[in-house]
């Protein structure tokens, strides 16, 4: 479920850092201080800058975790019917989170710096193809249909009413897109790996409709280190993205999260 930013190793070659909704954004190994943007910034502001892609990899590990174990793509054999529920997760969560943003139109809002992509649109074409049956052929996937349609468990909300001020501040918003960048960064590992099996479906929401990740990726990255480089900034950046993993994490099925580790369960509870 989510597309990879470039990390880059000792040669200087850059390759994609592993990373779905089944291997979320968090998972992000890029070395900040060699980054001419980060070197740049850091000059200017060297006695408070932070680099906020390291605070946000940081401040979401546990979560990362969580979701990376718990995504519907992540079992051993995936079949298209994984495939379907995977992008109904993802449409419940997206789809609140997004009409939220849409109603900003700085920060990562700024139809500028990152134009907008229609993923709801991407994910509501790929569930719309005759490939993907109707009905569920296993009780996991039925279990895990159940409590994504009953809300089993709360889902928390976009924002809280005590978080509204903070929320809509752009440095929340950058953490927040932060995620749901990251979720796209992974589609074109899954697209590699599991189109030979799910063919003739396209997979339209994994291929970005056939736009590669990286420019973007490396676009949001630049804009966000442009703006988000202060203690109080990151802090702020790092909650918006702990929240969108929350109301993630919360549409998972219990038993999906039952082998993750105790640091990340608890963000689950």
């Amino acid at each position: 479920m989510m597309q990879t930013p470039m990390q880059t190793d000792a040669a200087g070659d850059h390759r994609p850092n592993v990373i779905m909704l089944g291997r979320c954004c968090a998972c992000f190994a890029c070395l900040a201080y060699q980054d001419p943007t980060v070197t740049a910034i850091r000059s200017a502001t060297e006695s408070s800058f932070v680099d906020v892609l390291g605070a946000l990899r940081l401040a979401t590990a546990a979560r990362h975790e969580a979701v990376e174990r718990a995504m519907p793509l992540a079992v051993g054999a995936p079949s298209l019917a994984h495939y379907r529920l995977h992008l109904e997760v993802l449409r419940d969560w997206l789809a609140p989170l997004e009409a939220w943003l849409q109603r900003f139109a700085d920060g990562p809002q700024d139809a500028a710096s990152l134009p907008q992509i229609a993923r709801l649109t991407l994910i509501e074409r790929d569930l719309a193809h005759p490939a993907l049956r109707p009905q569920d052929t296993t009780d996991e996937l039925a279990e895990a249909r159940v409590h994504a349609q009953s809300g089993v468990r709360a889902v928390p909300p976009v924002v809280s009413a005590v978080s509204a001020a903070l929320a809509a501040d752009a440095a929340w918003r950058w953490g927040a897109c932060y995620v749901i960048e990251g979720s796209q960064l992974g589609g074109a590992v899954l697209l590699r790996k599991h189109a030979p099996a799910f063919a003739p479906h396209p997979l339209d929401y994994l291929s970005g409709d056939g736009n590669a990740p990286g420019p973007r990726w490396h676009a949001f990255v630049a804009a966000m280190r442009r703006e988000v480089h202060t203690p109080v900034a990151v802090d702020r950046a790092c909650a918006g993205a702990r929240a969108a993993f929350d109301r993630l994490i919360a549409l998972l099925p219990p038993s999906s999260l039952d082998t993750v580790a105790p640091a990340a369960r608890v963000v689950a509870a």
